[in-house]
């Protein structure tokens, strides 16, 4: 086979991380010299517009096949043999699959196909969330038999390969993890996070709490409204930017609106605000002096990693992947999930002592540029899919 060998990634969930991922990734293998092909879900044909005008821009083939994020037996078959003709077609020596519903059809298609090698990255495995007891045995079961045709699954953390082993299928040997990386001179500059207060009208003196992400059940968007009610009582100075959209986008306006009758003392629902998708959010970075992500599961996000590159101390859920990168007490403080209490009370600890919290923003940004790059991350990449391909 060739040095570079040819790379077909097969993705449906073109929204949140994992679709950034593959951008950042597909981008900076193109500039590798390794051929590449993104065959993405036509659901999402919208939103992924601009990432995908950015691969092909990179050089990646970009091709769209209709897949259903939900389980549907006739769509899903539908778009097993779509996968599989365009794997004939463009022909492969790996193909990489990203995410829940990919990595199921586009194993299977992989193997129709003929494809000599298949990867996986789970990006978050689909049991980890709250499903029953029998939905979550047809995942396992799913997982474990595309493992026994999988080369490689190449996890974001070490939680997330740890999971992967524990449920069988999946030989320790197969697996490897890449951390997810951001490029540690991206980001806005603080005249660029001075210019965005102003023209939200905050005052210079006034603390930012920023939440970045979805507002789905993942996140935990209700557990941090709850936490900002108690934050508030003590610190009515406090502003909290809820910087993402939803399915939940609504009712969390509904939510902080009840505030006006239900509200603790002190808890000014007008200091909750939230801004819905941004384009701009590097500034919503650079605008705050905390950040907070309140996740009940997570892989291994980018928005804490993009905080503590702004140099912004990170309040977070105690997971495995999160605590891989939040140091505690020393870039950020780690709470149980689903526990306002908790939340509130690391988050007013850090607004009680900004000095402790500047100097574990500082801690933070150190740790990113060490440990999390996103050349490092691609690199590593690369060395795997030319050794599977040799």
């Amino acid at each position: 086979m060739n040095e570079a060998p040819r790379v077909a990634h097969i993705l449906e969930a073109t929204v949140g991380g994992t679709a950034r991922h593959l951008t950042e990734i597909g981008c900076e293998l193109a500039g590798l010299g390794i051929p590449q092909e993104a065959i993405l879900s036509r659901r999402a044909e919208e939103s992924f517009a601009g990432r995908a005008e950015r691969l092909a821009r990179a050089g990646v083939r970009i091709t769209w096949v209709p897949m259903t994020r939900e389980i549907a037996p006739g769509a899903d078959l539908r778009a097993l043999w779509q996968l599989v003709r365009c794997l004939r077609r463009s022909r492969p020596e790996i193909v990489h699959t990203h995410s829940s519903k990919a990595g199921i059809l586009g194993r299977a298609a992989a193997v129709l196909a003929g494809v000599p090698v298949l990867i996986h990255s789970p990006h978050a495995f689909p049991f980890q969330m709250r499903v029953g007891r029998a939905r979550r045995a047809l995942y396992v079961a799913l997982e474990r038999a595309a493992a026994r045709k999988t080369r490689c699954l190449v996890a974001v953390s070490h939680a997330e390969r740890d999971l992967a082993l524990s449920i069988g299928g999946y030989p320790e040997k197969r697996t490897v993890v890449i951390e997810n990386g951001v490029d540690p001179e991206g980001g806005a500059s603080p005249q660029e996070g001075e210019a965005l207060r102003k023209e939200l009208g905050i005052a210079p003196e006034t603390p930012v709490v920023l939440f970045v992400g979805r507002l789905v059940e993942q996140k935990a968007p209700d557990v941090l409204v709850r936490a900002a009610a108690r934050v508030l009582g003590a610190h009515p100075e406090a502003l909290f930017l809820l910087a993402g959209a939803g399915p939940h986008f609504d009712a969390m306006q509904r939510q902080v609106a009840l505030w006006l009758t239900q509200g603790p003392p002190g808890a000014n629902p007008e200091r909750i605000r939230l801004l819905g998708h941004r384009q701009d959010v590097e500034r919503c970075y650079a605008a705050a002096q905390l950040f907070v992500l309140p996740s009940r599961w997570e892989g291994l996000p980018y928005s804490p990693l993009e905080a503590m590159r702004a140099g912004l101390p990170v309040v977070a859920s105690d997971l495995p992947p999160l605590r891989e990168m939040v140091i505690h007490r020393q870039t950020g403080l780690l709470v149980p999930p689903d526990d306002p209490e908790a939340l509130a009370a690391a988050l007013s600890s850090l607004l009680s002592n900004p000095e402790w919290a500047h100097a574990q923003g500082r801690a933070g940004r150190a740790r990113v540029c060490e440990r999390f790059s996103l050349r490092r991350q691609v690199e590593q990449l690369a060395l795997v899919y030319r050794t599977l391909a040799r």
